[in-house]
């Protein structure tokens, strides 16, 4: 349940301010040292604790780079060759145990990165796509920065701490909701096995076990509403673990960091669970909100309204509602009078939608009709005899007998809308007559 109030409207700006309230005060449980719930439809961080605090990210990390794979490879079946370079590692990385030599496509090498966490295919991927892991570590910054991941450094493709690494519960939000927009990305971390075609090294090829408990339902951590993820752990970053989640329309990403052994999972449902069972606030609805605009051209000297058009929102846009609520603040962008020709399905306005300073929504609004300048009727009445080769052979159709008759519609239609503006005013008048004569009315009994 919730509450809501319209705070204030500016009607000379468009502005509408909205405070909502929701009443339960029950909180989600957790052991996360940071942790971000956030909206993957719109952006909207539902709930957070810490989330801007620097940590180390461990194998998170390869959610940027499968990300950066996607779109910088668009063959995936294209040969990926391990070279020695990829395979010197600590020895305690994780890794699918490659030898150099070995070969599998982009798609395999992608299941090998995100399922069993390999150290060794995150860096022969780094190379395929950039020539070198220094290169692609370069890309991973200059991209982390464009999605506005701005506390987030990385030093290296598969998550190994470092020197000058670190992430954010908020920034690997922001990454993975760019990742999952990619079906293949969702398809991998959905898959709780893969089979890697048989290579040198493995003439049986090999068994891949995604390390992602929730999404095996053989396993008692498995939950249904979670579509995929990746896990991370290392000393310094503990265990860490980002998700997507979906129930019904909702879809939520979850970043835990810095928990004790398997809480992960636990922190991760718990989360999900209170935010999906939050309410939701329809802020703008597409199936009833509706705006009235007048439909203009300068003819003559002066600017003649030719009709009327309605404006309706191309989307609806909802938000949950988490305890705290910042303000909710939406803009309309519509000019008084729209220019003619305007035909349905133009965008002749934008919604803008803010949640605090942050700006979550762009809804267009399209116009519903069709309205045509005179000039346009008139141009295309001169083309008919082009559009006519048949009558021109016979007859030679005089182009004032296809005028008059249009010009004589065109004129019966702007005196009808007109018409229908005095009768508009008149019945304005009229109410304001009525509500003058109560007014007198009810003064006359109070002297009484």
């Amino acid at each position: 349940m919730f509450t809501k109030q319209k705070m204030w409207y500016d009607n000379e700006n468009k502005v509408e301010l909205w405070q909502v309230n929701t009443m339960s005060e029950q909180l989600p449980i957790y052991e996360a040292r940071e942790v971000t719930v956030m909206d993957a439809d719109t952006g909207f961080v539902i709930y957070e604790n810490a989330q801007h605090q620097h940590m180390y990210p461990a194998s998170i990390t390869k959610i940027m780079t499968a990300l950066l794979v996607i779109e910088e490879v668009p063959d995936l079946s294209q040969e990926l060759v391990i070279s020695e370079s990829a395979v010197d590692l600590p020895y305690y990385a994780a890794r699918m145990n490659l030898q150099p030599g070995d070969t599998m496509t982009v798609y395999e090498a992608l299941y090998g990165l995100m399922l069993p966490s390999g150290n060794d295919i995150a860096n022969a991927l780094a190379e395929h796509v950039s020539g070198s892991v220094e290169a692609f570590v370069s890309q991973m910054n200059t991209r982390a920065e464009e999605l506005g991941a701005s506390n987030t450094r990385f030093i290296n493709p598969c998550g190994l701490p470092g020197d000058n690494q670190h992430v954010t519960a908020f920034d690997m939000a922001l990454i993975m909701r760019e990742a999952i927009g990619h079906p293949v990305f969702n398809q991998v971390i959905s898959s709780s096995h893969f089979n890697i075609s048989p290579m040198d090294s493995m003439p049986e090829g090999q068994a891949l076990i995604n390390t992602n408990r929730m999404i095996n339902p053989a396993l008692e951590e498995y939950n249904s509403d979670i579509v995929g993820g990746k896990t991370g752990f290392t000393n310094a970053a503990q265990h860490t673990l980002v998700s997507y989640a979906q129930q019904g329309d909702r879809s939520l990403i979850i970043s835990v960091l810095y928990t004790p052994r398997g809480v992960t999972f636990t922190d991760t449902a718990a989360l999900m669970d209170y935010a999906f069972s939050l309410p939701m606030f329809r802020v703008l609805d597409a199936d009833t909100q509706y705006w009235k605009v007048p439909v203009t051209q300068y003819i003559d000297g002066e600017t003649t309204e030719l009709a009327t058009v309605t404006v309706m929102p191309s989307e609806s846009f909802r938000l949950p509602l988490p305890q705290t609520m910042p303000t909710i603040r939406s803009e309309l962008l519509m000019p008084p009078h729209l220019d003619a020709p305007v035909r349905s399905g133009d965008i002749v306005g934008y919604k803008h939608i803010y949640v605090g300073e942050q700006r979550l929504a762009e809804i267009g609004l399209i116009s519903t009709e069709t309205v045509l300048a005179p000039s346009l009727v008139l141009e295309s009445a001169s083309q008919v005899q082009t559009r006519t080769p048949l009558f021109q052979n016979s007859i030679e159709i005089s182009p004032t007998l296809v005028m008059l008759p249009l010009s004589i519609v065109m004129v019966f239609g702007m005196l009808l809308a007109l018409m229908r503006r005095r009768r508009v005013l008149l019945r304005r008048r009229r109410r304001i007559e009525r509500a003058a004569r109560h007014a007198q009315y009810v003064r006359a009994l109070q002297m009484e």
